[in-house]
């Protein structure tokens, strides 16, 4: 597959998240609960337009998403894709419009992880699509993903989750008084914002990111020269289907390092 046909796909699956949306009041209603998720009508829908996406192309996929859990495409899969229909989901139902759809590729079936990732595409609902190739670079609207920040800064700007879970690292309340905090609610967002330089860095402490989260972003961030880490600043466990993630993600290293070091300090 060429990064062209993976955009077309992309945006076609944004398309109907969008017109499902507009058309269906009940678009939020929960589908399944899961333990630590929801799926909803429209994430329902993302996944039944990539089937049909892949379809009409006559292309056939392994496929590992949120909702879906692991199903073939096809006949004969001839490569693998990592999917979430719709990163921030609870932004959609909110009519919150920071939400996207995400695919990772890989030509091995048998098991992906973040090295595996040759290409990704998110697409955002304001239209807006990041894409990278591994060892090509990364872009967003076609065009390349420099490391210029937006504007002066007094401290760095970071999107940081750690809400809901009964344990937070003890440094998180000293790293919170020398950074602009945000919580935006999308990972895979967020971590194409550090790569484009519109956020400072990412931190989500809660152990509840998973791989199908990240895979995309994680090689747009990567193809940007940016730092993923784990909380302790060692390597993230890389699994697609590895759950239970807490994550550091920047464009500097400077800023990642210290991140780390306030986070353990303890």
């Amino acid at each position: 597959m060429e990064i062209e046909t993976l955009i077309d796909i992309g945006i076609e699956i944004r398309n109907v998240i969008r017109s499902f949306i507009k058309e269906n009041e009940d678009y939020g209603e929960m589908v399944v609960k899961r333990p630590k998720d929801i799926t909803r009508k429209m994430d329902m829908a993302a996944e039944h337009a990539l089937d049909n996406a892949l379809l009409t192309r006559g292309l056939s996929a392994r496929i590992i998403s949120e909702e879906l859990g692991d199903r073939t495409v096809g006949e004969r899969p001839e490569f693998m894709l990592v999917f979430d229909p719709i990163d921030g989901s609870t932004n959609a139902t909110c009519g919150i419009l920071f939400f996207c759809t995400s695919l990772a590729y890989t030509e091995k079936t048998d098991i992906a992880t973040l090295d595996d990732i040759s290409m990704a595409v998110i697409c955002d609902i304001q239209n807006n699509t990041y894409y990278a190739e591994k060892g090509k670079g990364a872009f967003l609207n076609g065009k390349r993903i420099n490391s210029k920040k937006r504007g002066t800064r007094p401290k760095p700007v970071v999107s940081v989750y750690s809400y809901g879970v009964p344990h937070v690292p003890s440094g998180l309340i000293e790293l919170e008084k020398s950074i602009i905090v945000r919580a935006l609610g999308s990972i895979a967002l967020d971590m194409c914002y550090v790569a484009d330089g519109t956020l400072d860095g990412v931190i989500d402490t809660r152990g509840l990111v998973s791989g199908y989260d990240i895979m995309a972003s994680a090689l747009v961030l990567k193809e940007t020269g940016g730092f993923l880490s784990d909380i302790e600043g060692g390597i993230l466990s890389s699994d697609v289907k590895v759950t239970g993630l807490s994550l550091i993600g920047t464009k500097n290293k400077e800023l990642h390092d210290r991140i780390v070091k306030i986070l353990n300090q303890n």
